[in-house]
């Protein structure tokens, strides 16, 4: 077979694209990267495809408007984002898998689908109850970052004695990668896109937003708090000399982090964008910081996470239904109330380990630990597929020349315009796709 996966956020979705490569190449299948840039092309070069994998139903229509629907290709989505808040209600996520057309009397692009590989048991529940009539497409692989290909990397760490302390930030939206106004996010409230997760008109039925973005005078309120915390326990740290590691968002200017850091002596090392999270984890023994899902992944590789929402309280206010701090997994989240008790915490240097409510909760929405063997489900349910003429991968060099040619254009268009590239808009030039196979290296 010959497969293209689409690569969504190169930081999140690169590891699970090199060992899903490593796993179609053990049967004798090829597996080709795309993105947002690339995958148009196959507009003009689908039939050079017998798979096409992409995160959600919206990128069929965002990427090739309605002309998926004749392609012969088989499409499956397999989820880049499915835990924490939005699995604490059935309704939020079925829409959030089906997308708002499914609920609003369009179900043409899922009925197009031909298979939906999901994280957990929960997601599962969720489509049996609201769209009970397309269960049989739905495949629980659990979560494909924590495939036991990807999280398969050996670190040393240095051999002092400091306590190596994790730092996540979600400041996008005072720290905006491309510099835009904080302003810009507040053109939400004209956007009803926003407002609704979905409004069907015939039925009357609908389901109010409360996520975040919906609100963004309390996004704002709530990243600002939240950042100012974080720089404040940064500073304790570098007093007490800890090993500090800071991954901001991959949507953050990560220039402004250095010139923060860099201008107050302040120690500390800025993960490199690409290194994939569950690589990063495994250099430290505790992370800290806002509600994240990032809870998730520390958990189910052994590190001890910390929550900073209860340190300033004035946020508390802000906090709306489906904002992360109110997660499944928070109860079970150590939650100190002062910056002085989280120091204390961690130099105690007890990694805690993981409650059966919290392991309850990550079974549920990621399938762990049994997702070690995710990427091999994923394989499976693409095997089961009815194929009626396998393409023919000698030809697939006609696609890759195209899909070079098209870069250099598109580079050539970001220089003279001054674009500058993200970890959603970038370039799958041999560099980067030298990269991205390095990070899962052997083939099994």
């Amino acid at each position: 077979m010959v497969i293209f996966f689409h690569i969504d956020e190169l930081n999140r979705d690169s590891i699970v694209a090199s060992a899903l490569r490593v796993k179609f190449a053990n049967n004798g299948d090829t597996l080709i990267y795309g993105n947002r840039l690339v995958a148009r092309l196959l507009k003009i070069f689908h039939n050079f495809f017998d798979i096409i994998i992409v995160p959600r139903p919206h990128f069929l229509y965002d990427l090739w408007g309605n002309s998926y629907q004749n392609w012969d290709s088989k499409i499956i989505i397999l989820s880049t984002e499915s835990l924490g808040v939005i699995c604490k209600d059935y309704k939020v996520m079925a829409r959030t898998l089906l997308e708002k057309g499914y609920f609003e009397n369009d179900k043409s692009v899922v009925n197009r689908i031909d298979a939906f590989c999901i994280w957990g048991t929960r997601q599962f529940e969720a489509i049996n109850k609201y769209a009970q009539e397309q269960i049989s497409k739905f495949h629980v692989v659990g979560h494909p970052r924590h495939d036991k290909l990807c999280v398969e990397f050996q670190i040393n760490k240095q051999s002092n004695t400091k306590k190596r302390i994790g730092i996540v930030t979600r400041s996008v939206s005072i720290n905006d990668y491309q510099g835009r106004s904080t302003l810009d996010s507040f053109s939400t409230l004209l956007d009803n896109h926003f407002q609704y997760e979905y409004f069907n008109k015939q039925t009357g039925d609908n389901l109010k937003s409360t996520r975040p973005g919906a609100y963004p005078a309390e996004t704002v309120a709530v990243t600002a708090l939240d950042t100012a915390a974080l720089i404040k326990i940064i500073s304790r740290l570098n007093e007490n000399d800890h090993e500090i590691h800071l991954r901001p968002h991959p949507k953050e200017d990560l220039s402004v982090w250095y010139k923060i850091f860099s201008s107050n002596n302040i120690k500390l090392t800025i993960s490199d964008p690409f290194e994939p999270i569950t690589h990063w984890l495994k250099r430290v023994d505790f992370l800290i910081g806002p509600p994240s899902t990032s809870f998730y992944d520390a958990i189910m590789l052994g590190v001890s996470p910390i929550s900073i929402n209860l340190i300033d309280t004035r946020r508390n206010v802000f906090i709306g239904e489906l904002w992360e701090d109110n997660n499944r997994l928070m109860s079970s989240i150590t939650q100190p109330t002062s910056i002085e008790e989280l120091l204390a915490l961690i130099n105690k240097n007890e990694i805690s380990k993981p409650c059966p409510e919290a392991l309850k909760v990550i079974n549920e929405e990621a399938s762990f630990p049994n997702c070690q063997s995710s990427l091999d489900k994923v394989v499976n349910v693409c095997n089961s597929l009815p194929i009626k003429e396998y393409k023919n991968s000698n030809f697939i060099f006609i696609f890759l020349f195209s899909r070079y040619i098209f870069l250099i254009a598109w580079k050539v268009r970001n220089l003279i315009f001054n674009i500058k590239p993200n970890s959603s808009y970038f370039a799958l030039d041999l560099k980067t796709i030298n990269k991205i196979n390095r990070l899962v290296k052997n083939i099994r």
